[in-house]
């Protein structure tokens, strides 16, 4: 049998992997039948070797293949030519096909991976594919609320909202820290909102990515109750300025980079970026429009000069900042057409 466990939320990703583990763990011999492979330096022949090794004193043996999927990402698209220089990768990529079409019995393979790469479509009903994208908004509260009723645990209304506030779709696994610290802290009864706002101080400190992302998207609501939740902390006002310049100044240079044909790792290098953080930044510097990206990093600059010079209050300042950014999120950062990405 085969899984293909795909999409940019890894930590649900890697939950379903865990739950694949424990349901062929019939006999608890399944940790020495179970083999790790790097997919972006995998050969077939060793995928191959991997998956015929018998297995000990066990009838089931599972290999993880992390990486592989999106080595092929775009390999197989229907109608598309296959040019010269990709035969070489399409030709690995039907071997892959192969290996994996003709499995032993005992052998499971899991794939887990930020994309689906063709083999999903290639493999067609020998797998068994799930796609894991970034919850968002009642989702997270859902997925909040079982988890915590999955470990027997009670959450009142108050403290859902509360919880699953603080920390978005993008950030699962720390939610999960958290919501595993409230269970043991609380004990056999209800967790209430008091206990949230005791324990869960930490993931709001780091979440300063919460805020910058809510702003971006032109989220004023979901913004200001970041910013209240953040001040409640006694956040430093000048430190979340600061994050904010950052990050659409990244924005800036990210478009600039879109412009002149730069794909995503060459961006990525250029902005000490990686993974989800760069994906993300890709995508909100596509969707924003470029007048309004400059508008609002004026915006940063003038709200600046007026704090430094006694103009404005810090706190007062940022209040107005996060809710004219947001306004501009609104209006100009989803309506621009996505802009042509160079090849990577």
């Amino acid at each position: 049998m085969i899984y293909a466990f795909y999409g940019p939320d890894q930590f649900r990703a890697r939950d379903a992997l865990q739950t694949l583990r424990a349901e062929l763990d019939t006999d608890g011999a399944l940790a020495m039948n179970t083999e790790r492979i790097e997919g972006k330096t995998v050969t077939p022949g060793e995928l191959r070797a991997a998956c015929h090794t018998a297995s000990f004193f066990a009838e089931s043996r599972l290999v993880i293949i992390e990486g592989l999927m999106s080595r092929f990402a775009g390999s197989r698209r229907r109608g598309a030519r296959r040019a010269r220089s990709t035969e070489a990768a399409t030709s690995d990529f039907d071997a892959f096909v192969e290996v994996l079409s003709d499995l032993p019995p005992s052998t499971t393979v899991a794939m887990l991976d930020e994309q689906a790469g063709g083999f999903v479509e290639a493999l067609g009903d020998k797998v068994t594919a799930r796609e894991f994208r970034i919850l968002k908004g009642d989702e997270v509260r859902r997925w909040t609320a079982e988890r915590a009723k999955a470990q027997g645990a009670r959450l009142a209304p108050a403290a859902l909202d509360r919880l699953a506030s603080l920390i978005d779709g993008s950030h699962l696994g720390e939610l999960a820290q958290e919501i595993d610290k409230l269970v043991t802290y609380a004990g056999d009864r209800a967790i209430e909102t008091a206990d949230v706002d005791e324990l869960v101080s930490g993931a709001v400190q780091f979440q300063t990515w919460d805020l910058t992302d809510a702003v971006i998207e032109g989220r004023g609501d979901r913004a200001m109750a970041v910013l209240q939740a953040m001040g409640e902390r006694d956040y430093a006002p000048q430190l979340l300025i600061f994050m904010l310049t950052r990050q659409y100044r990244q924005l800036l240079l990210a478009q600039s980079l879109l412009r002149e044909g730069m794909g995503a790792d060459q961006i990525g290098a250029q902005l000490g970026l990686a993974g989800y953080p760069l994906k993300k930044t890709i995508d909100q510097a596509s969707r924003y429009a470029a007048d309004k990206l400059e508008a609002a990093y004026r915006r940063l600059f003038e709200t600046d000069v007026a704090v430094k010079t006694g103009v404005l209050d810090v706190s007062v300042a940022l209040e107005m900042l996060v809710a004219e950014l947001a306004e501009l999120g609104r209006r100009g950062g989803r309506a621009a057409a996505p802009m042509q990405r160079g090849r990577g």
